[in-house]
């Protein structure tokens, strides 16, 4: 498996989908992998006592609740492996096991009651009770269950609806019919135990668990001669196990410990007679330390703590559960270091305790003085369990702690159960919503209800007139903003080529009326096209606007509002090529020189070209051409009368700081200058009035101020370009590009460790730059000496971008820090070598 192939477009909600995978592979298809955890191969042992069946023979001695398979594709977002029951899943999915488990389960009514049994475990064993309450619909006949195969199918009755329902009436019942008159048999000694736990580890009255207990003690007894000594210990150490979680109950913590102790000593004696029993005693040595660990804890011995958290790592290295003892451990000790890089590793083997573990981390790394990268924690958590009140509040304090009062309105709404629209408990479609289904933005930042603004205009149907529609915000997000957003929300039911396509539960009355408005696009006129165009394009439908906008020779547009319907298709196809080969907008080029073309529009498409020859071409003398064209048509716009002030002071300060590449091209300081005084006096002095001039100035003085600094670093003016982006900052704290901006200056001044917070905030802000934010802070921590941090910052990148090379460098250089450096070199290896492979066989090709 190419983990980067394998995760491509699939972002986990804390960990890369493919180590969510691979630790938990047999819950998702039924095969294991080398970093699979111990307690999900008891779906791979039952595989195994499926394919040779033996009545009695010892199955893992511990099961997952239906939650954990769910929480699972919730975590990873891998959603295609989502089921419940085997058929559900695609067979191109399903590993041989799978689909044996699968053909079973087709035919189940038609199995021996010696493979009924062996199914029905193996369904609790990969997390699907809905599956065997099919195979085993209604509970056994007492009588009946005295048979050891019988029993052992309501045995997995029992353990389903627990693992479903809890401690519910059929849950008690399923259990009774074992426990009540029990038979001296392997089934019933573990139905009996299993049932005298569970009173004293989840029933309100725990007083009748010694009694069930003591009968199952006495059953093993009965039995006892018919047992080998493998099956009678591994027997005798699970019941042991529920005595001890008993004692745990009353407070008995020395009684609980020396039976534990004698239990271990007879189990370390052991050696399983094969490879199946081998993975019983495994998971049998594994439990026993977990509780061992537990007591060591509760009594305050941190001798013994610290052997067993030594012993279970080496033990079950990927499970998350040994992890995160250890970094209790470490915070007991005050080892605040060692405990934030536990709680990270912790973090991402989840899916029980990603939450927890990342506030645990958030503490851990405020104790240390990394206020952002805790605040970056506080976040992660809370888009792990936005429902959970402590991710909730930690997040919330974080955000007041910080001053930011809408990001805190903004997580308490995220954390309200919104039944009729689950997406909305989503943080990117809170602070996102317009780009998703037109719903309502509540990201303070600048540019997060553009696709909002464009439908309103549309749905005034331009009645300013199409000439003034012109005068709007200048910034045209990346094509890949959209699918960046859905990806990294995990919303991915809103990943839609056509609005038409949007299920209709997603949409609101706004997307409606949009495909209203497209079931009737040919039939509108091209200034209608273009509103609706417009929309499109917003929202990030560029391949969609090109496919309704067909191309047509300049020659053959007759009006003003054809013209500027195909500019803006040329436009939205030029911007659409950009990190590719550059479709150059040479259709607007022509427009601008077409008979029929307004002065707005030409006075547009040559600020366009300005910026497109600077950039591209690098073409001083077509750079300068253009200037020449738009200038005469400011002229123009300037010296008509019906044209507000507001309209051309605005027009003119855009002009100038488009045209500004002229003199950059031509490192003329002073011209540069001055061209750049001009267009920072006009965005200074618009005189706006209401919400939306308001905020065309705002936006307008924003990306004047960014032009600015970058002159000012262009010609080694640092200190004042320090300013200026400050001033940006201040203007739209939530715009991720300006973070970058700011990091990009302490580098310059060599602060590394300062410029990593500023690329945190690029990371939690994005979704234009997450993975980039994350893979910089990453080499600016590392720069500065703090290893752990840098780690969680390159792997947070190949969450985002598995083919992301450099983060994969990096990752491989301080990997160890947070006890995964042979999967980093792993993963760098892999990945490079695959690389070079592609490299050689495009070369190889005519």
């Amino acid at each position: 498996m190419n983990r980067w192939e394998f995760s491509h477009g699939i972002v986990g909600v804390n960990a890369p989908s493919w180590l969510t995978y691979e630790v938990h592979r047999p819950y998702f298809d039924g095969a294991e992998s080398p970093a699979t955890v111990i307690q999900a191969r008891s779906a791979v042992l039952a595989a195994r006592r499926f394919e040779n069946p033996s009545p009695g023979a010892l199955r893992f001695g511990m099961t997952m609740p239906a939650s954990y398979r769910r929480l699972l594709v919730q975590e990873s977002r891998l959603t295609a492996y989502r089921a419940t029951v085997p058929t559900d899943l695609p067979d191109e999915l399903a590993s041989p096991a799978w689909r044996r488990m699968t053909g079973a389960y087709r035919r189940h009514a038609e199995l021996d009651q010696l493979d009924r049994s062996g199914l029905a475990h193996w369904l609790v064993a990969v997390c699907l009770p809905a599956a065997v309450l099919e195979v085993v619909p209604e509970d056994l006949d007492p009588a009946a269950c005295q048979d050891q195969v019988t029993a052992a199918v309501q045995s997995a009755r029992a353990a389903a609806l627990f693992g479903s329902e809890g401690l519910s009436e059929r849950t008690t019942a399923a259990y009774r019919v074992l426990a009540d008159h029990p038979a001296p048999t392997v089934a019933h000694v573990q139905a009996v135990a299993g049932w005298g736990y569970l009173l004293a580890r989840h029933a309100g009255d725990d007083s009748a668990a010694p009694l069930f207990l003591g009968r199952a003690r006495e059953l093993l007894k009965a039995i006892a001669g018919e047992l080998t000594r493998f099956t009678h210990t591994v027997l005798t150490a699970r019941l042991a196990l529920r005595e001890v979680m008993y004692a745990e109950r009353q407070r008995d913590f020395g009684s609980a410990r020396a039976l534990l102790a004698d239990v271990r000593a007879s189990v370390a004696e052991l050696t399983a007679p094969d490879g199946d029993d081998e993975l019983v005693l495994l998971e049998t040595r594994r439990r026993l330390l977990d509780r061992h660990l537990e007591i060591a804890v509760r009594m305050g011995d941190t001798e013994a703590e610290r052997a067993a958290v030594e012993e279970g790592v080496a033990l079950d290295p990927w499970d998350v559960k040994i992890r995160m003892q250890a970094a209790q451990a470490h915070e007991r000790a005050g080892e605040h270091e060692q405990a934030l890089a536990g709680y990270l590793h912790a973090a991402r083997l989840g899916p029980f305790g990603t939450g927890f573990a990342l506030l645990r981390a958030a503490d851990r790394a405020r104790e240390l003085g990394h206020t952002e990268f805790a605040r970056v924690l506080n976040e992660r958590a809370f888009r792990a369990a936005p429902r959970a009140g402590a991710t909730r509040d930690a997040l919330l304090d974080a955000c007041r702690r910080d001053g930011d009062r809408p990001l805190a309105e903004l997580t308490e709404r995220a954390a309200t159960r919104d039944r009729e629209r689950p997406y909305a408990n989503n943080w990117h479609y809170r602070m996102y919503a317009s780009y998703f289904n037109l719903g309502e933005s509540e990201s303070p930042g600048l540019y997060a209800r553009l696709p909002s603004l464009a439908y309103e205009f549309a749905e005034r149907g331009g009645e300013r007139g199409a000439e003034r529609a012109e005068v709007n915000w200048q910034r045209l997000m990346p094509p890949a903003f959209r699918g960046n957003l859905i990806r990294e929300s995990g919303l991915t039911e809103f990943a839609v080529d056509h609005p038409a396509d949007l299920p209709e539960h997603l949409r609101t009355p706004r997307w409606n009326r949009l495909c209203e408005w497209l079931d009737d696009f040919d039939g509108q006129g091209p200034e209608r096209q273009q509103q609706v165009a417009m929309v499109l394009y917003r929202l990030g439908f560029a391949k969609l606007v090109l496919e309704l906008i067909p191309a047509v020779p300049v020659d053959r547009l007759r009006t003003p509002a054809e013209l500027r319907l195909h500019h803006w298709r040329d436009l939205v196809r030029y911007v659409a090529s950009v990190g590719t080969r550059v479709a150059a907008p040479e259709t607007s080029f022509a427009i601008a020189e077409h008979p029929a073309c307004p002065t707005h529009l030409r006075f547009v498409i040559a600020v366009v070209a300005v910026v497109f020859h600077a950039r591209e071409t690098r073409s001083l003398e077509e750079a300068t051409r253009w200037r020449e064209i738009g200038a005469r048509a400011l002229e123009e716009l300037l010296a008509d009368p019906d044209r507000s002030p507001f309209e051309k002071m605005m027009a003119e300060s855009r002009f100038y700081r488009s045209v500004s590449f002229v003199p950059f091209l031509a490192r003329d300081r002073g011209r540069l200058a001055r061209d750049m005084d001009r267009a920072e006096e006009l965005a200074r002095a618009v005189p706006a009035e209401g919400p939306y001039q308001e905020f065309l100035k705002r936006e307008n003085l924003r990306a004047c101020v960014e032009s600015r600094s970058k002159e000012c670093y262009a010609f080694g003016e640092d200190e004042r370009g320090d300013r200026l982006v400050a001033e940006a900052l201040a203007l739209d704290p939530y715009e991720p590009k300006t973070h970058i901006e700011v990091a990009e200056g302490l580098l310059r001044r060599d602060l590394p460790r300062e410029a990593a917070d500023s690329y945190l905030r690029t990371a939690r802000l994005g979704p234009v730059s997450t993975a980039f934010g994350y893979a910089s802070a990453g080499e600016c921590f590392r720069r500065a000496g703090r290893p752990v941090l840098a780690e969680d910052c390159y792997l947070q990148a190949l969450r985002l971008d598995p083919y992301a090379i450099s983060a994969a460098r990096g990752w491989a250089a301080v990997g160890a820090a947070n006890g995964m450096g042979e999967l980093a070199r792993t993963y760098l290896a892999d990945l490079e070598a695959w690389g070079a492979a592609r490299l050689a066989a495009r070369r190889e090709r005519p």
